[in-house]
């Protein structure tokens, strides 16, 4: 006899009946594990220790709480400080704090006013600083990438002006400064600029302090390796990193004298090239007028057959990239290295979309430039969380991360006189807190 296989036929979706009458209910029930992931570091502690006593002994919010609730924010995914509305009543952020309610949005856009004092500022840097100084401790190499970024800018907010916007020509802008290790994927260092600056601006100070932060990795020098693209040209800067014994690959500007001189060069060898299709290779000395020295040229240029704008140099249907270097690897290898730093645009792109540091809180140039650097720290903690404290082995992004293991939800209960979280059987965070 034939077993029958049927089974209740698939019913069109059902619409249930709700009744609102959940309490202690939250969507983000994996901000308790990556609290205690951020505790460990010393966050909090370090929080306390810099900015506790920088508002009134008998205020409510100190700021270091505020400091704290701005990160929780970060984390959650508000696009605007005015959104943390929605939060103010998350149990399980208030649980966390010890209250009934959180502060009031009014409290965080003042407490963010307050870094117009340059110390506290500073202070906010340095605790930055630390956290990749530890983060960083026992590695031997660094691989960073400098890069630039345009926030555009929709009000009449300090330090706003009109400069190079790609996206939004004519709009006012900042533009801060970027530099992340290839390496370890964090965030060393970044400015905030105003948009009217260029993209080597500052370059100085900023590279100075970036190495400062790196150099180092608690008993020792690190190997130092550095990729800029062609806006950070300069000889201040390639004699800056020669003195800082910085190894690095700068993108040339293809001007005419320097790409005539590689076109008509004899020595061109073919390579191959992952991916490109016919691809020549050349290393010869230079020095531009501007150069203190002759320094080493690689150039590379690939066949572009199908061109219908012209050929600048040649006829031929070549397309030319120059690079400059101080390192004495093979050309090829020169290029596969400066290829890999668009990997910084992933970064920027997690600031922008996933982080919001375009969508700015303040009329404050100070307020803002705090703003960022809270954003900064929190993908900074989130990064040390995805490899350190979940052990995934992809570099997923940000949005990833809060999409999987931060909005969870959950519900917060008393129990024995405690309150205890209770999450889903089948969240992805059972199998790595289950012994927690």
């Amino acid at each position: 006899m034939t077993q029958s296989y049927r089974r209740k036929p698939v019913v069109a979706k059902r619409v249930l009946s709700q009744a609102f009458d959940l309490v202690g209910a939250t969507t983000l029930g994996g901000l308790n594990a990556l609290g205690s992931f951020v505790k460990k570091l010393g966050v909090d502690r370090e929080l306390r220790r810099r900015f506790r006593g920088a508002k009134a002994p008998w205020a409510t919010w100190h700021l270091d709480v505020t400091l704290r609730t701005l990160l929780d924010t970060s984390f959650a995914g508000l696009d605007r400080l005015y959104h943390f509305e929605d939060l103010e009543s998350d149990p399980l952020l208030c649980a966390q704090f010890g209250v009934d309610r959180l502060c009031d949005v009014k409290t965080l856009y003042r407490d963010l006013q307050r870094f117009e004092d340059p110390a506290l500022l500073h202070s906010l840097h340095d605790l930055m600083r630390g956290v990749v100084t530890q983060a960083l401790r026992g590695s031997k190499r660094v691989v960073l990438e400098i890069d630039s970024t345009v926030e555009t800018l929709f009000g009449d907010q300090e330090g706003a002006e009109i400069g190079p916007n790609p996206h939004k020509p004519g709009r006012p802008s900042y533009h801060p400064l970027l530099a992340r290790d290839r390496l370890s994927d964090l965030l060393v260092h970044h400015m905030l600029r105003p948009g009217d600056t260029g993209s080597a601006s500052d370059i100085k100070s900023f590279l100075h302090r970036t190495l400062d932060i790196v150099e180092y990795n608690g008993t020792c020098r690190r190997e130092i390796l550095a990729r800029l693209d062609s806006g950070f040209e300069s000889d201040d800067v390639l004699s800056l990193l020669e003195r800082r014994q910085v190894g690095y690959v700068l993108k040339m500007r293809a001007t005419y004298d320097v790409a005539h001189y590689a076109a008509c060069s004899g020595g061109w060898r073919n390579v191959e090239i992952e991916g490109e299709g016919e691809v020549q290779v050349l290393s010869f000395s230079w020095q531009r007028p501007a150069w203190s020295q002759p320094r080493r040229v690689v150039a590379v240029r690939k066949r572009e057959m199908d061109n219908m704008q012209g050929r600048l140099f040649d006829d031929a249907g070549w397309f030319y990239s120059l690079y400059v270097t101080n390192l004495d690897w093979s050309p090829e290898d020169v290029a596969r290295f400066y290829d890999k730093r668009a990997d910084v645009e992933r970064t920027i792109c997690e600031l922008k979309h996933d982080l919001a540091i375009g969508n700015v809180p303040s009329a404050s140039f100070a307020a803002n430039a705090a703003d960022l650097a809270l954003k900064v720290l929190a993908r900074n903690l989130l990064v040390l969380y995805r490899d350190r404290g979940l052990g995934l082995r992809s570099r997923v992004r940000v949005a990833t991360i809060r999409r999987r293991y931060l909005l969870i939800a959950g519900r917060v209960v008393r129990h024995a006189s405690r309150f205890l979280l209770r999450l889903a059987s089948n969240s992805p965070l059972q199998p790595l807190f289950s012994s927690s």
